[in-house]
């Protein structure tokens, strides 16, 4: 299987940039699976895991993200994500906390709240991120 390159990018950082063989990222239709040399594509992407394979027989590498955009060109796939977050940079506990303590503010707000959106979000990004912790251990 041959190899293309990889970038992951926030606006705040880069957090991966480095070549691989396979990856699938949660694009707005479905998950999208992308090899060296796939057909032009570009996608937005929703709240899912990106994996990523840098090996044919290795271990999978996880990011959460939540928006943006994905785009593949022969051998370079670009992801520009509004968020995104390694899984394992932040512990089960502290993702928990999180967790909670979103639930709790989202209880405190009204639905009209504009406050609420967000913190519908939240909810939802650390309840994947628990998921996903939960996987790998």
């Amino acid at each position: 299987m041959s190899k293309f390159f990889c970038d992951i990018v926030t606006p705040e950082k880069e957090l991966f940039s480095e070549e691989i063989n396979f990856i699938v990222v949660p694009g707005s239709e479905g998950e999208i699976g992308l090899l060296a040399k796939h057909a032009p594509t570009i996608s937005t992407l929703k709240l899912g895991e990106i994996r990523l394979k840098m090996e044919e027989d290795s271990e999978t590498i996880s990011y959460l993200v939540n928006g943006g955009y994905v785009e593949a060109i022969g051998t370079k796939v670009v992801v520009l994500a509004s968020r995104a977050e390694k899984v394992g940079d932040t512990s089960l506990e502290d993702v928990r906390a999180k967790k909670a303590d979103s639930e709790g503010k989202l209880s405190k707000v009204d639905e009209s709240d504009s406050r609420a959106a967000f913190y519908r979000d939240e909810v939802a990004w650390y309840a994947l991120m628990e998921t996903l912790l939960q996987r790998k251990q």
